[in-house]
């Protein structure tokens, strides 16, 4: 899904303060075993979404930016710590337009499970290499499987009926 501004309310119930299920089971702990003790260091949190990550690598005591291109998502995000007790600085620009960041501003920077819908994603790792610390620096990255993004076999389907509350799910076919 290139536009995250409808769905943001949805992903941020789904997600709430430590991502759901799909998440905290399969795909976080892989990314945090790849971070490791992030204590002390800059964090960049690339497609933020509604943030949870962002906010538990500040409470382990990173310093920690978080974008996105959604605006919704970055005021959702922002909504789960409205006194920015977390010091976290967020922004909302497109991953592959980060002008406003340094040169080698960033001991890491991951991108989990937002790679796949950033529209520019060579520019958006074009600008993750400029804005990485030179020596040590690391760009940790997780994306959807391949079959969940095959084109016009896959998709996002947000359906919406009187009455009900809206669903949003993932269209598969010709899987195999």
């Amino acid at each position: 899904m290139k536009n995250w501004e409808d769905p943001s309310d949805w992903y941020d119930n789904k997600q709430g303060e430590s991502g759901d299920l799909w998440h905290r089971a399969l795909i976080d702990p892989v990314l945090l075993k790849q971070i490791g003790d992030c204590r002390g260091e800059e964090i960049l949190d690339l497609g933020c979404g509604n943030g949870y990550l962002a906010r538990r690598f500040a409470c382990e005591g990173a310093r920690v930016t978080a974008l996105d291109s959604s605006f919704k998502m970055i005021k959702n995000a922002q909504a789960r710590d409205p006194t920015n007790s977390l010091k976290i600085i967020y922004i909302h620009t497109d991953a592959n337009r980060l002008g406003m960041i340094n040169d080698a501003s960033f001991d890491q920077v991951f991108a989990n499970m937002s790679l796949m819908d950033i529209e520019d994603a060579e520019g958006a790792i074009r600008e993750v290499s400029r804005v990485l610390k030179g020596r040590g620096g690391r760009f940790v990255a997780s994306i959807s499987h391949p079959c969940f993004d095959n084109g016009s076999n896959s998709g996002w389907v947000m359906e919406k009926v009187a009455f009900e509350p809206r669903k949003i799910y993932r269209k598969i076919r010709a899987y195999r």
